[in-house]
């Protein structure tokens, strides 16, 4: 076997080591295309800056405090309102995955505000809420429960029948179907939904904090965009793809302990 066969086949696996590896590599390319499109492309600075100047900007803004302020704004937003959100859509994927009735009456509701763009209607929320938490943390659940609600109900619903009738032929009970068949089942579905969920809850509060925060991520990435500082924007911006790459891997995590046969 030769040594790039050895390094393609290390790349594919399922270690920790690998998937480092992975994301460093994916950091390095992007950061390579961005130096040479700032640099044979997009001249323009207002346009768009080198990696480098978008780092010292970040670093000052840390220097500052301006970081650790608007990412406490933030943080605080999300860590109460998604794990709101991740509550009520199990619950609701689970009361519609147990009722047919309930299902089939509220489930075409369900899709009709799922297809509605949520944060088109922020500018109402601030309205009704005003400025702070109570808008943000409104507008954060309602984007974030609807992937978890869907995926709950699905992955209750794709049980394997085959599953199932085994379990009642050792005179299971419905918990004990529940506990032990269908829930580990659908733990992959509902994870892949709680990753979904995190990818718009940060869209949701930066569009929150863009109407209705004077402190934020959203709130910085509005400010610099309004002064033409485009290194700081991109900063922030930089910041919250990180915060998703990083809650994605957590999801990905917690999924491989609570359902390690997926992997195996």
């Amino acid at each position: 076997m030769t040594a790039w066969q050895k390094s393609y086949d290390f790349l594919q696996g399922d270690t920790r080591s690998a998937g480092f590896v992975r994301i460093m590599l994916s950091v390095i390319v992007v950061l390579l295309f961005w130096q040479l499109l700032t640099s044979t492309v997009v001249t323009n600075r207002l346009l768009l800056v080198p990696p480098a100047e978008v780092f010292a900007a970040l670093f000052t803004e840390t220097k500052s405090g301006a970081v650790w302020t608007n990412g406490a704004a933030t943080g605080i937003a999300l860590l109460i309102s998604f794990p709101v959100a991740v509550l009520v859509g199990v619950a609701g994927g689970l009361l519609l995955a147990s009722n047919r009735l309930v299902s089939l009456t509220a489930g075409p509701m369900l899709m009709a505000l799922y297809s509605v763009p949520v944060v088109a209607l922020a500018p109402l929320f601030i309205a009704w809420l005003g400025l702070g938490f109570a808008s943000k943390f409104v507008l954060v659940t309602l984007v974030a429960v609807f992937p978890v609600l869907v995926t709950t109900e699905v992955g209750l619903r794709a049980t394997d029948k085959g599953l199932i009738d085994a379990a009642k032929s050792f005179n299971a009970n419905g918990w004990q179907i529940f506990t032990t068949v269908t829930l580990p089942y659908a733990l992959p579905y509902v994870v892949s939904g709680v990753r979904v969920a995190w990818a718009r809850a940060l869209v949701g509060i930066v569009v929150a904090e863009f109407f209705g925060s004077f402190a934020g991520f959203g709130f910085a990435i509005l400010a610099a965009g309004q002064t033409f500082d485009t290194a700081t924007l991109l900063a922030y911006v930089i910041l919250l793809g990180a915060m998703g790459v990083i809650g994605s891997l957590l999801f990905q995590t917690i999924e491989r302990r609570m359902a390690p046969w997926r992997h195996e």
